[in-house]
């Protein structure tokens, strides 16, 4: 309502401002209650619009490593990262271990504050153990404003490891108890030592039996390894000697291996039969004696075990000799 004051001056000022644009404007806000003509509409926020804010960067893991993958307990791998964050200059990151497997408990490796855009490397506490297993390896990193490690493939922040039981330690050496003939059973000899093979020369001595006879420890010892090879000597067993020697056993019958590594043998114990796997064109037991250690370094090397076997050749039944 507009109130008139000084008489007909007053009256003509209140004409003239009614008469103007902006007398109109209020005219019709009074009337309608409407939006004002001719008001902005760009320029601001008006009343109840929401207002946007822009999402928070996120720390980002540039690179994380663990490795190697598997290891063998107690050693524990090497963890490398690199996190990049817009704005921030440090972050505070930890590694969470999960075990996958029933065995072991979750590992957390506090790294405190790291600097944003350098390769860091862990350091594990002194004292830190892994049980044998397989676990789930989870970067977790806390930046600006609490914000969290970006999960996305091209910013790796998982990982997994493997941890193996260590090896059983070799079984202590018993006391030589004297020598026995390797194959238990009538036996001949083949090929000798030194002779002309395809690129190579003969490392040991062949020693011809029926398939099947028992091949035995020659002395007292303990077993180093048990294995096969398709293409040369077959199934084949090492025996770390008391007496110095290691020796090689080639060719034995498939599924008839009687010991395992690490295992404790006395002179006379099966070790597997007489067979023809590998290569190998007929029955026969190869039988090498080494210096030095079974392919050890190159200070090992094999010798010509004919004497060692005439000696314990006590009642040796000759057979055809086969190759």
């Amino acid at each position: 309502m507009l109130k008139l004051i000084g008489g007909p001056a007053g009256m003509a000022i209140a004409l003239a401002v009614l008469a103007s644009p902006a007398g109109a404007a209020a005219r019709a806000h009074a009337q309608g209650g409407g939006t004002f003509a001719g008001s902005p509409k760009e320029g601001g926020a008006q009343y109840g619009t929401p207002i946007v804010r822009a999402n928070p960067a996120r720390p980002v893991a540039r690179y994380f490593r663990v490795g190697p993958r598997v290891v063998v307990a107690p050693n524990l791998p090497k963890i490398a990262l690199r996190i990049d964050e817009a704005g921030a200059n440090t972050v505070t990151a930890r590694v969470v271990l999960l075990p996958v497997t029933e065995t072991g408990s979750i590992v957390h490796l506090n790294l405190g504050t790291v600097n944003v855009g350098q390769r860091v490397v862990a350091t594990w506490p002194s004292g830190t153990t892994l049980a044998p297993g397989r676990y789930r390896v989870r970067l977790h990193v806390r930046g600006l404003r609490g914000t969290v490690l970006a999960r996305k493939a091209s910013a790796p922040g998982l990982t997994t490891l493997t941890v193996r039981a260590p090896e059983p330690a070799p079984a202590p050496l018993p006391d030589a108890a004297g020598h026995v003939f390797p194959v238990a059973g009538p036996h001949g000899y083949g090929d000798a030592f030194g002779a002309a093979r395809n690129g190579y020369s003969h490392q040991g001595q062949d020693i011809t039996a029926a398939e099947g006879v028992p091949v035995v420890a020659p002395v007292a010892g303990s077993i180093s390894f048990t294995d096969y090879q398709a293409h040369a000597a077959g199934y084949y067993i090492v025996e770390k000697g008391s007496d110095g020697y290691d020796y090689f056993f080639a060719h034995c019958q498939k599924g008839s291996v009687a010991v395992a590594p690490a295992q404790a043998v006395l002179a006379g114990q099966p070790l597997c039969s007489v067979g023809m796997t590998g290569d190998a064109t007929g029955p026969h037991l190869h039988f090498e004696a080494w210096e030095g250690g079974w392919r050890v370094d190159g200070s090992s090397h094999p010798i010509d075990p004919l004497p060692l076997l005439k000696s314990w050749d006590v009642s040796a039944t000759p057979v055809a000799a086969r190759r």
